[in-house]
């Protein structure tokens, strides 16, 4: 009688086990009370049709139709009911499966030491309910996250969990293959899980590159935009510098005419000397008919004056059919690494050699700066071990890549050149 209390009462716990952690793993929350529910009446439903596979064909049929009034419908309700992906759904439940196995073995184990049933169901009952609470609690969050991810995730880790479930109803409910012996049987569940192992380190590293890569890029790009965010400030001064002359210009005018019509000619010119002089910083030099590059160039050459920087340029370039945005910010990055290249070096050796040409409706950049250290080159590509440094050659090549061109870097003891052909 205890016996078969405890049997029923451990079918019963095994399928409230199985729903919930099916349901956990493609990220249904429990903490809603209508969730609860719906999975407990899915259970009852589900342990009727076992109870009635039972009476009306025996214990060993419930076994054989377990995929079909279980774990079917369990696949059903979170594709059909939660919208969750087909992949998602049928993984979510084949490693629910896989999380019953260790509960099988305890059960065993405490059979064999006892050689008593009713201890194998409590041991299997309480070993349930430890897994089902530290499963839930801890492991549950990071599957949930697997299986909603990109479907390749999803295949990728439900794959071993699927085959294991198949070869177990295969080898061991439909037929009794694992208890013959048979060598090609027992020998393919070992062979299988190498296998699905190395398959599963190859494709893990390959999407956790596509990760990285995709993540770098977001970086760069991330660079560009604030690149473009400074280049936007700098226009912006320099508007607000010309605004506040064109408001002083009036009184600049009247104070001049009172001078003039005084005789002051010498305070005069001492006042229209005053105000080219501040003037002169709000002035945006002319290096072609692009305003967005004179305005980067001009920065750049009031920043080298700053900084004791020889400029050297040559810009013989037209109207662009290019990404205007992209240019600027392959043009900034070059310009901005080759004054930051040259902080260490005397002011006297300081230079910055920029060339912009059109040949052929090809964009030719070259810029060149000598150097205090030679730079450090990996497949053609110059890398940084300090930290907040290399983003900018980074930049380079991932825009001038989106714009279907081509860089090259090229350095020695003393001169680094950035080339860029767009």
């Amino acid at each position: 009688m205890m016996e078969g209390i405890l049997y029923f009462l451990h079918g019963a716990v095994l399928v409230l086990f199985g729903a919930f952690l099916s349901g956990a793993f493609a990220g249904v929350s429990f903490s809603r009370r209508k969730n609860r529910w719906v999975f407990v009446i899915v259970c009852a439903l589900c342990g009727g049709l076992q109870l009635l596979t039972s009476l009306l064909l025996g214990e060993e049929a419930v076994w054989k139709l377990y995929p079909i009034n279980t774990h079917l419908p369990l696949a059903l309700l979170l594709w059909l009911g939660y919208r969750k992906h087909p992949i998602t759904a049928v993984s979510a439940v084949v490693t629910a499966y896989l999380f019953c196995q260790p509960v099988k073995w305890i059960g065993l184990l405490t059979f064999t030491i006892t050689h008593s049933a009713i201890a194998e169901y409590i041991a299997r009952i309480c070993f349930l309910m430890i897994i089902a609470v530290l499963t839930l609690r801890f492991l549950a969050p990071y599957f949930a996250r697997i299986y909603q991810q990109h479907q390749r995730s999803a295949w990728i880790f439900g794959l071993t969990p699927a085959i294991y479930y198949v070869f177990d109803y295969a080898t061991m409910i439909y037929t009794d293959l694992w208890m013959q012996n048979n060598r090609l049987v027992a020998e393919f569940l070992p062979c299988f899980l190498g296998a699905a192992y190395l398959v599963f380190c190859i494709l893990y590293c390959i999407e956790n590159e596509r990760k990285i890569n995709a993540e770098h890029k977001a970086e760069i790009t991330s660079i560009a935009v604030e690149q473009q965010k400074k280049e936007l400030d700098a226009m912006k001064r320099k508007e607000q510098e010309i605004r506040r002359l064109h408001h002083d210009m009036r009184l600049f005018l009247s104070t001049l005419s009172v001078c003039l019509e005084e005789g002051q000619t010498d305070q005069a010119k001492a006042l229209v000397s005053s105000y080219l002089t501040d003037a002169e910083p709000t002035k945006v030099q002319r290096f072609c008919s692009i305003d967005l590059i004179n305005y980067i160039l001009s920065d750049f050459a009031a920043k080298c004056d700053g900084h004791h920087v020889a400029f050297q340029h040559k810009v013989e370039i037209g109207s662009l059919d290019l990404d205007l945005n992209m240019v600027a910010s392959i043009l900034s990055n070059a310009l901005d690494n080759a004054l930051n290249a040259q902080k260490d070096l005397p002011q006297g050796d300081r230079r910055v050699k920029l060339t912009m040409k059109t040949v052929n409706e090809k964009l030719l950049l070259s810029v060149e700066n000598p150097v205090a250290t030679q730079p450090v080159f990996r497949d053609g590509f110059p890398v940084s071990h300090r930290e907040g440094h290399g983003y900018g050659t980074q930049s380079i090549r991932y825009l001038t890549e989106r714009l279907n061109g081509k860089c090259q870097f090229q350095g020695d003891d003393s001169t680094f050149i950035v080339k860029v052909i767009l």
